[in-house]
């Protein structure tokens, strides 16, 4: 009997693309058919009638040739130019009744609507979206429709549904080379931005009720995560559990970036698909395969709606959770028909979420891991069947390695190309800390999202558990900080041109299509890996050693501790007493600094202060005060300088009265027992504020915030206070509060200057630095906080990097 011959390679390929793969074909098709009409752009009709002429090809194709390649080729070319309809469908077109029809105008708009969003806070202003009810430009309000984003200060508090009334000007958003913040707001639906507001609050709110629930309970669980945890631990889980990645440093998002790990802190696609990966992988092992899914589709859902259930977040749980099918399924091709059709809905809802880098992440991820996982997992397996490593061994080493390890490979190969293109870097050490760093995120989202929700029903339980998930939120922190510090971690790269990523994906997809030959090639590079099995244990001992290292680390050691924070150009000095009580004085422009650099000293659960020393009450001395108040209460108050003098003072004010906190006004000769026989005596007061004097035994440092010109000349120009040992030099070295005199007669054996880098002012000022000169100074700028601790005879002085020349 004669045998079918064998089909060859080549045409296993061509069944693969055509026969098992249409609907992936056609979803492509229909998303280069909106890049096409963003490059050629052609009126509706026109893109219509060439859909019409494909599908009158296709269906005389099908009658008469049947060839599936051709019937394919129509059904694609129908997708295309649908596609292109689409895209050219919603394109903005501005109207009289739009409010992006008043843009850029040269005098101010009263803009009526109410908060869309739940607020967005920075360090420095907070975004409100409104959605814009009249608008009115000196003749009475206009009916007016579309969402405008407003930037207000950061103390200000707004809340969803709430209506206001805005005085500014619209402008259109800007756009550049490097980035266009136009085209990025396009995307919500977005063509007016207002970046300084006048805001009156009006009667009466909006929004729906299901909206208001959701995002008070998110305010709630934010602010008992940051009463819960110390930052930076809290500022982490915060982006982790809430999407909320705004109270992190700049140095420590970066350090995430480097590292290729900030997909922990972003709600992206990527990490909602390694959280799926994740969810699926341990929840099958407890409930079995089909009921531990369905677990785990309902928990990647209660995590959407707990971030806030924005269209992006919404987007990455769609395709996290169609991958988790995907793979549950086992099919790869019905997995990349699947994510293909979901691509095709999302485009064909917004035909602009193409361009959003969250969406392609999203997209490559799930790529990723349909394409990659199963095929990483089998090649490490036939390694150690290599090396003859036992079965039942390989079956406790694997399920960890693929969690963690294998998962996040498989995403990294799709993502790479996008991650270089958009933010011009490469982190080459990512393949190596994201085993380290992955491993304790299933038990920092479970237990620090038990620990929150706990302590809503009751707060000292939610304490409690907050134990338990602390070391392993710190333990992310110190390993993605020790990642960082590796010399040439990161690969910079500048700018990419596209075609570099279209041929990377090309070659990449290419080398799949023949993945059997491909995993004959790398099998035989399989190393050895030592049993994963005991790496549990290691990091819960690691853990606990964490949490006793850092809670003795901050018991009283009988010194005196002075800590000039890293706030940029102002001042925050934390005085740690003999005895253990916590003093800060004055706060700086940056929460999310002032929050990092105190959860970094103090007690890793001690959640006050005991005592708030208001030296100056200018709006950069002040600005982060109002919201760190609020995770660090203090006990008490010593207040010096007028309360109207800024915003961010009456607002500190008003929290102070509405939480019952004692204030002191500071007087003359005043004096703050700090224990052991350490003082704080306020020299000096005048409208700028308090000139303070810190006293221990033989010790003594000068802290002049307050400064002016006449309390200079009150104090003799420093003859009336006599030698000291360290010396702030006031307002960030500014030349009329610190001249030649005042230094020599105080002659520190260190000056202290807090100063941001490239300080817009030109800080600190010639003059300041000339008399400084032939003393030890010691910059913010950059020796970053500087430490000095004394037991009242000598002092010890540490920084956090060494300073390029320190007496400069």
């Amino acid at each position: 009997m004669t045998q079918a011959p064998t089909p060859s390679t080549r045409d296993q390929v061509r069944e693969q693309l055509t026969a098992h793969m249409p609907l992936a074909w056609v979803a492509l098709a229909f998303l280069g058919g909106i890049r096409l009409a963003s490059w050629k752009s052609l009126p509706v009709s026109i893109w219509l009638a060439c859909a019409g002429v494909a599908l009158l090809l296709t269906l005389l194709a099908r009658r008469f040739v049947r060839l599936t390649q051709v019937t394919l080729l129509g059904l694609s070319l129908l997708g295309l130019f649908l596609g292109a309809a689409r895209y050219q469908q919603v394109q903005h077109e501005v109207t009289a009744f739009d409010v992006a029809f008043f843009n850029d105008r040269e005098y101010d708009l009263l803009v009526t609507g109410w908060v869309t969003e739940m607020p967005d806070r920075r360090d420095t202003y907070t975004n409100l979206r409104i959605q814009v009810e009249a608008v009115d430009s000196g003749t009475g309000d206009l009916p007016a429709d579309g969402i405008l984003l407003v930037r207000v200060g950061e103390n200000e508090i707004h809340h969803y549904g709430e209506r206001l009334r805005l005085r500014g000007q619209l402008e259109t958003p800007p756009a550049d080379d490097e980035f266009s913040y136009r085209d990025y707001l396009a995307r919500e639906g977005i063509y007016s931005y207002m970046t300084k507001a006048e805001v009156t609050v009006l009667p009466g709110e909006r929004g729906d009720l299901p909206h208001k629930w959701m995002f008070a309970l998110k305010e709630k669980m934010l602010a008992h995560i940051y009463r819960l945890f110390p930052d930076p631990e809290a500022s982490l889980l915060a982006g982790i559990l809430l999407g909320v990645d705004t109270g992190l440093t700049r140095e420590l998002q970066d350090a995430f970036k480097n590292t290729g790990t900030a997909h922990i802190i972003a709600i992206s696609g990527f990490n909602i698909s390694i959280i799926a990966g994740i969810f699926v992988s341990l929840f099958s092992r407890w409930f079995g395969p089909r009921l531990g899914a369905v677990v785990a589709i309902l928990g990647i859902a209660f995590y959407t709606l707990l971030v806030g259930a924005d269209s992006a977040v919404v987007r990455a749980a769609i395709m996290g959770v169609f991958s988790l099918l995907a793979r549950q399924v086992g099919r790869r091709n019905l997995g990349l028909n699947t994510l293909s059709i979901v691509a095709l809905i999302m485009a064909l809802a917004n035909p602009l979420v193409i361009w959003d880098v969250g969406f392609q992440l999203s997209f490559f991820a799930t790529l990723g891991l349909i394409l990659y996982a199963e095929p990483l997992s089998n090649l490490v397996k036939v390694a150690f069947l290599k090396l003859r490593v036992s079965p039942a061994t390989i079956e406790q080493i694997l399920p960890p390695l693929s969690d963690f390890v294998l998962l996040t490979l498989a995403a990294q190969i799709t993502t790479l190309p996008i991650m270089a293109y958009h933010f011009k870097r490469i982190s080459i050490v990512s393949l190596i800390s994201n085993p380290f760093v992955l491993p304790p995120q299933p038990a920092v989202m479970i237990l620090g999202g038990i620990a929150v929700l706990l302590s809503l029903a009751w707060f000292p339980l939610g304490q409690l558990a907050a134990w338990a998930a602390w070391p392993f939120v710190e333990y992310t922190i110190r390993a993605v900080e020790f990642f960082d510090s590796i010399p040439h971690g990161t690969l910079y790269l500048g700018d990419s041109s596209p075609w570099l990523v279209a041929a990377f994906y090309g070659i990449l997809f290419g080398l799949t299509l023949s993945w059997s030959r491909l995993k004959e090639a790398l099998s035989a590079l399989g190393v050895g890996i030592r049993n994963l099995s005991i790496a549990g244990i290691l990091t819960a001992l690691l853990a606990v050693t964490l949490l006793v290292w850092r809670s003795t680390a901050s018991l009283p050691d009988g010194q005196l501790h002075v800590t000039f924070l890293s706030v940029g150009s102002a001042d925050a000095v934390l005085i740690q007493t003999p005895d253990g009580r916590s003093v800060l004085v004055n706060g700086g422009p940056s929460a999310s600094n002032l929050s990092d650099e105190l959860g970094r000293r103090l007690p890793v659960f001690q959640r006050e202060l005991d005592w708030l020393v208001v030296a100056s009450t200018t709006e950069n001395q002040m600005s982060a005060l109002p919201r760190v108040l609020e995770r660090y209460p203090p006990q008490s108050v010593l207040w010096s300088g007028y309360m109207q003098a800024s915003y961010s003072a009456e607002q500190v004010d008003k929290y102070l009265a509405a939480a019952n906190i004692p204030v002191i006004y500071a007087e003359p000769g005043q004096r703050l027992d700090l224990g052991e026989g350490a003082i704080l005596e306020v020299l000096s007061v005048g409208s700028r504020g308090s000139i303070l004097l810190i006293e221990w035994h033989d010790f003594r440092a000068l802290l002049p915030i307050g400064m002016s010109s006449d309390t200079m000349e009150a104090l003799e120009y420093g003859n009336a206070i006599g030698p000291v040992d360290v010396l702030l030099l006031a307002d960030s070295g500014f030349f009329a509060t610190t001249n030649i005199d005042w230094v020599q007669n105080l002659n520190p054996q260190l000056i202290v200057l807090s100063v941001a880098a490239g300080d817009p002012d030109g800080l600190p000022s010639p003059e300041a630095l000339e008399a400084a000169g032939g003393y030890t100074l010691l910059r913010t700028d950059r020796s970053g906080w500087i430490h000095i601790s004394t037991d009242g005879n000598s002092m010890q002085v540490e920084a956090e990097r060494e300073a390029a020349d320190p007496l400069k």
